[in-house]
Order: structure tokens, then sequence, then C-alpha cells
């Protein structure tokens, strides 16, 4: 049996153990494979989507507005994700039905009225990949590898085989796919959270615990290096005039090859739990595609086709680690799910058609632009690696994280804590009986408990306030953390502490605890 890398054991792999995650696989896969019919040509191009990104766009713009939302709303509650998921699977339904209505009669469909139709479709399918996305909260970094590579490998394979179809073909699929979201969403509902039996452990996603995934740089940090990688793959599609490059059977056939190897190697990674390695090659294996993509580029310029299959492998490859660095976020950031959702995917599909429409710009200033191009590729890929490698993906090694997690808290910890520096009570402190509250005696009695079983800062926090009587989910509003953090935390305490209950917890206190004056 696989072993965490905490030493707890993997679930069993078994149909019963991981059917909880199907809903997930299949509502990501449907979402993103509706996207590539309908938007991106079933991809018999490298476009960003049809009429160079126009569609694309838009819908990026219109999915900020839900990213404004999210500065002002701190979260979203259950009726309004409900209604949301109603309306998205309607408009990518319906719009792909007017589509197909008009692609079979056989007329040209108005610019404008194609434009606004697929940016319907583009906006309403991403709507439902953040929906599926948002449901991944809580989850553990291995089941997140499984279920969005899963969900690369079948939406590909999906899309190949439905390239060799027609428009009418394509656009009826994507109503029929739209539609069948409504029946994973039952599905799910049915079978429970995914992060019930694979609750999520912060350091498994970047050997970092969750406090950081809070802090704006370090999610400034996850942007600029999707940025930097994001803008060499749009440069590489669209080489060397900007425009999308035709895509042969051979080449898509290459793609599909592409894809499901590495999807299949990743969710072997994830089965076997081996996560600390994973972030850190998928980011190698995507700027080695890249790379191969340049070499073609350059030694076979009048077949750009080939060079455009590794690098739109990459891109795709993309798609699935910003899902996952999505989920990573949500797990443990403090805002709202859709935040981090329409934040990662605004930023990529934008950049990604800019760095086509680089390649025009040069195109019209230098004619022989191969070299030219190559080298600005490889430029950003440098940054990219720079950013990832040193910023996002540095870790600390094993030997820090045993030393932080058998160091018991100390004084200076519990200065640093906003709760424990408002009482700003050192545990060999007494405090006079007159000020001696039941809150402040049970404040100070966890913070001796916290040096005696070697608690952390962050379980000093969750434990006082626990122990004051807050519910789990009072406790992740007031600290700013997850409900799955939370229960971590607790979990943890009582392994800690060999306390399995808030009433042993509170007994132990009376019993052991500071006694009052």
């Amino acid at each position: 049996m696989p072993q965490r890398e905490d030493n707890q054991a993997m679930p069993p792999i078994s149909f019963e153990t991981y059917r909880v995650l199907i809903p997930s696989i299949v509502g990501l896969a449907l979402a993103s494979t509706t996207i590539n019919i309908v938007v991106q040509q079933a991809h018999r191009t490298t476009g960003a989507a049809t009429f160079n990104g126009t569609s694309m766009v838009i819908a990026a713009l219109m999915c900020g507005c839900l990213f404004l939302a999210t500065l002002m709303v701190k979260r979203f509650t259950k009726r309004f994700v409900s209604v949301f998921v109603l309306a998205s699977t309607h408009i990518a339904a319906l719009c792909c039905l007017a589509l197909a209505l008009l692609s079979a009669q056989g007329t040209q469909i108005a610019f404008e009225l194609s434009v606004i139709l697929q940016t319907g479709v583009a906006l309403g399918s991403t709507f439902l990949k953040f929906y599926w996305l948002r449901k991944l909260r809580g989850t553990s970094a291995q089941a997140a590898v499984i279920v969005v590579f899963c969900a690369l490998a079948l939406s590909e394979f999906i899309t190949f085989v439905l390239s060799f179809s027609s428009e009418v073909v394509w656009y009826t699929a994507g109503m029929l796919l739209s539609y069948a979201q409504f029946t994973a969403v039952r599905a799910s509902r049915v079978l429970g959270a995914a992060g019930d039996p694979f609750p999520a452990v912060s350091e498994s996603y970047f050997g970092t615990n969750e406090d950081r995934f809070s802090n704006r740089s370090f999610l400034a940090v996850a942007a600029l290096g999707i940025w930097c990688i994001s803008i060499p793959m749009g440069m590489g599609l669209g080489f060397s005039a900007g425009d999308a490059i035709y895509m042969s059977t051979v080449p898509r056939f290459m793609v599909l090859l592409f894809v499901v190897g590495v999807s299949l190697q990743w969710i072997r990674f994830g089965l076997a739990s081996r996560m600390r390695a994973i972030t850190t090659s998928i980011w190698v294996v995507m700027q080695i595609f890249i790379a191969l993509g340049a070499i073609f580029f350059a030694v076979w310029p009048k077949t750009v086709s080939v060079g455009a299959a590794f690098v739109m492998s990459s891109s795709l490859i993309l798609n699935a680690f910003v899902w996952y660095l999505t989920i990573a976020f949500i797990s443990f950031g403090w805002r709202d799910p859709f935040y981090y959702c329409s934040a990662a995917w605004i930023a990529k599909t934008i950049l990604v058609i800019a760095g086509m429409r680089v390649d025009a710009v040069i195109t019209r200033l230098i004619p022989d632009n191969t070299p030219v191009i190559i080298s600005i590729m490889s430029l950003f890929v440098l940054i990219a690696a720079q950013v990832v490698f040193t910023r996002l993906l540095a870790s600390p090694t094993e030997r820090a994280e045993r030393q932080q997690a058998a160091a018991p808290v100390t004084e200076e910890d519990i200065r640093r804590i906003p709760l424990m520096g408002v009482l700003a009570i050192a545990p060999q402190e007494q405090a006079p009986m007159v000020q001696q509250t039941p809150d402040v005696h049970i404040a100070t009695s966890v913070m001796e408990m916290g040096q005696r079983f070697g608690l952390t800062g962050r379980e000093v926090e969750v434990l006082t306030l626990y122990a004051l009587g807050h519910t789990q989910a009072r406790v992740s509003e007031e600290l700013q953390l997850s409900p799955n953090t939370v229960h971590t935390h607790i979990k943890r305490i009582y392994d800690k502490t060999d306390l399995h209950s808030r009433q042993e917890i509170l007994d132990y206190i009376a019993e052991y605890g500071s006694p009052k004056r």
C-alpha cells in the first residue's frame, strides 16, 4: 500500500474508494471538451480560439466581473453557486444549439453573431470548470493530481475523436456535453465531497504550510510563473506570423500521445503519493516540450505543425497544472474559490493570445523573424524557470520541516499570534486573581499545553478558540483558514495530546491547567 509523505496510509486503491473523484473528473473533462471542440475548432488548428482569440478575450473580460465580485464578497452562498451552475450550463448549451442550427442551414453565420455565441460557450463552460475546481476544495494533492490529469486525458481523447467530424457535429456534441453536466452534479452530491476520504495537507502541495497560501506575494509569484510560460506558448502556437497553425492528422495524434502519456505518468505518481517531485518535474516537462518545439521550428521551418504539436502539448499540460495550483489555493487561501479560479484562467488565456500577437508584431518589423521569435521564447522560458524554481517551488528541506514540526511553541511564537498577542500573557506568569477570567485561564493553560506537547503556534491558536467553545466553522472564520485546514489542525492536536474531544481538553485544563487565583 502506498504511503503518504506524512507516513499516514493512503486509502486502498479500489473503485469504491476513488469513485468520489469521478464526478469531478467527468465534469472538468466535459467543460474542457466543449471549449475545445466549439471554440477552439477541435484542435484542428493551434489557435487559442477562432477569430484570432476574440471570443476568448471577451470571455476573459467578462470573467473579470466575477473576479471583481470576489473582492467584495467574502464567500458566495451555496444558493448563489447552485444558480451559477444552472445558468452556466444553460448558457453554454443553448449557445451550442444556436450554432448547430445556424450551421445546419448551410448559411454563413455573421461574424458578430458567431463571436457572441462562441463567447457564451467559452464563458459558460469556463464557469463550469470553476465550479468543479471549487468542489475539490480541501482535497489532497494526490487526489487533485489524479482528477486534473484524468480530466485532461479524457478531454483530449474526446477532442481528438471529434476533430474528424464536421462543425455541426461539434456544436451538437457541445450542447449534449453541457447538459450532461447536470448528471455529474447530481452524482457529486450523492457521493459527497472528495476531501472527505482525501483530506488536504498543505505541505503535500508545495512543501509549505497553509499560511503561505494566504500570502499575497506567494500568489503573485504563482501568477508571474504562469504569465511567463504562457507568452512563449502563445508565440509557438502562432509561429511565425501570429496566425493559427493548421494541424493535420499526424500532429494532432502527436498531441494526443504526448498529453495522454504525461497524464498517465502523473496519475501513477498520484496513486503512489510521489508528490514532492511532481510540481517541479511537471514544470520541467512543459519547458522541454517548448524547447523541442523551438528546435523543430528552427530545423524544419516549413513544417511548423510538428513543432507546434510540442508547444500545444505543453499548453494543454499547463491547463492541468493551473487546475492543480488553483485547487491548492482554494483549499488553503483566504478568499472565495472563484477568486483564484478566475485570476488564473484570465491570466493564462489573455497572455497566450498576447503571445500570438507578439509574433504578428515581430513579423511586421522583421520579415525573416525565426531566430528572433525563438530567442524571445527562450528568454521567457528562462524567466519562468527562475521564478518558479527559486520562489514558487522552493520548499524547505525535510530536516527543516522536522525541526519546525517538533519545535514547541515559544513565548515569541505566542506573541506573534493575534489572539495571544491580545492577551499578552506568558505561560510562566500568572495573572492576578481579579484579572484571571475563565477565558484567560483557558488561554494560559492552552499555552502551557503547547509547550508540554510540542504544539506549533498555529495549533495553539486553533486549540485556544476551540477550547473557548467556538465551532470549527467559527474558528475557520476567525483565523481565515479553510474548514478542512481547521479540521486537520484539530486532528493533529488530538494525536499529539492523546485527547479525543473538546470535553477531554477542558477536563485536562481543569485538572492540569494553570490554577486560578
